[in-house]
C-alpha cells in the first residue's frame, strides 16, 4: 500500500515521471507507430494510476508499468485479430493477411537474432524474448544491472543494423 502522505496524484506524478521516455520508448518498440504509441502509453497510466494504490514502495515501478503496457497491447492485438476475423469479404483490400506479414517479419527478426553473437543472443532471449527483468537476469550472469543493459542496448542496435 502506499504510504506516500502526499496526495495520490501528485505521489504517482513523482514516482512515474521520471520513466516516461523510457515508457514511451517501449510503447513504440511494441506498436512501430507512433500515435499508437501514444495511445498505449496514456491507456497504461491511466490503467496504473487506477491501480497506484496496489503498487509496493521498494519494488520496481518500470518493471510493474511494462508489464502492465505489454498486457493492454497484447489484449488490442487479440481484439484486433478478432475483429478481423469477423470482417465481412466485401471490407478486404487485398493486402496481404496480418498474420502473414507477422510471420515474415518474426522469421526476419529470428534470423537476425541467429547473426549476433552468442553472447548478445543469450541477452535477447534472456532479457527481450522471455521478459526477465534486468535483476534477475545480472544474477542469472552474474553481473551488475547496469552491464545487463548495456549488453542489451548493443545487442538490440546489433539486431537493427542486421535487420535494416
Amino acid at each position: 500500500m502506499l504510504q506516500d502522505s502526499r496526495r495520490p496524484r501528485q505521489a504517482f506524478e513523482d514516482h512515474v515521471a521520471p520513466l516516461l521516455s523510457d515508457l514511451r520508448r517501449y510503447a513504440r518498440s511494441l506498436t512501430r507507430n507512433p500515435t499508437d504509441a501514444d495511445d498505449l502509453l496514456q491507456e497504461t497510466l491511466l490503467r496504473a494510476y487506477r491501480k497506484f494504490h496496489l503498487w509496493q514502495p521498494g519494488t520496481n515501478l518500470m518493471a510493474w508499468l511494462v508489464v502492465m503496457m505489454r498486457r493492454i497491447f497484447l489484449s488490442s492485438v487479440v481484439s484486433l485479430r478478432a475483429r478481423a476475423e469477423t470482417a465481412p469479404i466485401e471490407e478486404w483490400d487485398g493486402a496481404a493477411e496480418p498474420d502473414q506479414v507477422l510471420v515474415v517479419e518474426v522469421q526476419d527478426v529470428v534470423r537476425g537474432i541467429g547473426k549476433l553473437s552468442r553472447g548478445h543472443q543469450q541477452m535477447i532471449r534472456v532479457v527481450a524474448v522471455n521478459e526477465t527483468p534486468y535483476e534477475e537476469a545480472a544474477e542469472h550472469f552474474n553481473v551488475p544491472v547496469g552491464t545487463i543493459r548495456s549488453r542489451l542496448g548493443r545487442a538490440r542496435s546489433q539486431l537493427k543494423s542486421i535487420l535494416a
